[in-house]
């Protein structure tokens, strides 16, 4: 197993805020993407989201090579609880989404929205919507096409986000579906701290005729070959859509002075 590309940006080009990240290890390759943090809160001078990442990263550093997906998810759930202070509400808490490659199981691992991608595949991968998101990115859509329609002009959009505004307290209230089960269909799997039902993690086994695998956070929607294809994709999309509300539909936009409309993360390895 070798790294033929890695990269990682904050949205903001400040990677002291940045909360998606990578990490390599001569057994495992992940991808984690912490969420992006409504509360507020600080956790030793950090966001929640990026908390989130740096305790999953290390979790994967740490962890025996013949470790079992359950096995995986279990210790960086662990990893993170330890972090949290007590009786935060599940609303709140910290929380990341996860793809890890494992080489020993030649297996992928899943839990949310980070993707998987590999030759024979489209460029979106293999990536587990949430509900909320996909519902609240259509809600946000409406509401600023609406504005678009009275005559507000794409750049006083960008700085005041009417959209994410009105979806603000669906996005919050999102932490009460988290890694629960009987959600039913707005049930979504992520790491924050408690144990992540069986029917949320995703086990993908990755077939021997595969040479190459990339892992991508969602601030890559579509994935390539390449770094350099996934990028001039993502520009491409940034440069028709930096609302985020057609092609590109989020649950956030490109906002002035960003670089895009998330954090991204990017890992394209060998299968030796």
């Amino acid at each position: 197993m070798r790294v033929l590309e890695e990269f990682v940006e904050g949205k903001a080009g400040d990677d002291e805020e940045c909360e998606d990240g990578v990490v390599v290890t001569a057994h495992f390759v992940a991808v984690v993407d912490g969420a992006t943090d409504k509360t507020g809160h600080r956790y030793d001078g950090m966001t929640g989201g990026r908390l989130a990442m740096l305790t999953c990263l290390e979790a994967v550093r740490t962890a025996a090579p013949d470790v079992d997906a359950a096995g995986m998810v279990g210790r960086m759930s662990a990893a993170l609880a330890a972090r949290l202070p007590s009786g935060v509400a599940p609303q709140e808490r910290p929380a990341a989404a996860v793809g890890v490659y494992s080489a020993a199981r030649r297996e992928v691992w899943q839990v949310g929205d980070v993707a998987y991608w590999h030759r024979g595949l489209p460029p979106t991968g293999v990536r587990t919507l949430s509900a909320v998101d996909h519902f609240s990115a259509g809600v946000r859509a409406a509401v600023l096409t609406a504005e678009l329609h009275r005559g507000v002009p794409v750049e006083e959009l960008a700085r005041q986000d009417v959209g994410r505004a009105a979806i603000r307290d669906v996005l919050i209230r999102q932490g009460l579906f988290r890694n629960n089960a009987e959600a039913g269909e707005w049930a979504c799997g992520a790491i924050d701290g408690s144990r992540v039902p069986e029917e949320l993690v995703g086990v993908h086994a990755v077939a021997e005729g595969v040479r190459e695998l990339v892992l991508a956070s969602d601030g890559y929607p579509l994935i390539f070959p390449t770094l350099a294809e996934t990028e001039r994709a993502l520009r491409g999309l940034l440069a028709d859509d930096p609302l985020c509300i057609g092609p590109l539909r989020s649950t956030k936009g490109l906002r002035p002075g960003h670089t895009s409309f998330d954090d991204r993360a990017y890992v394209r390895i060998a299968l030796d």
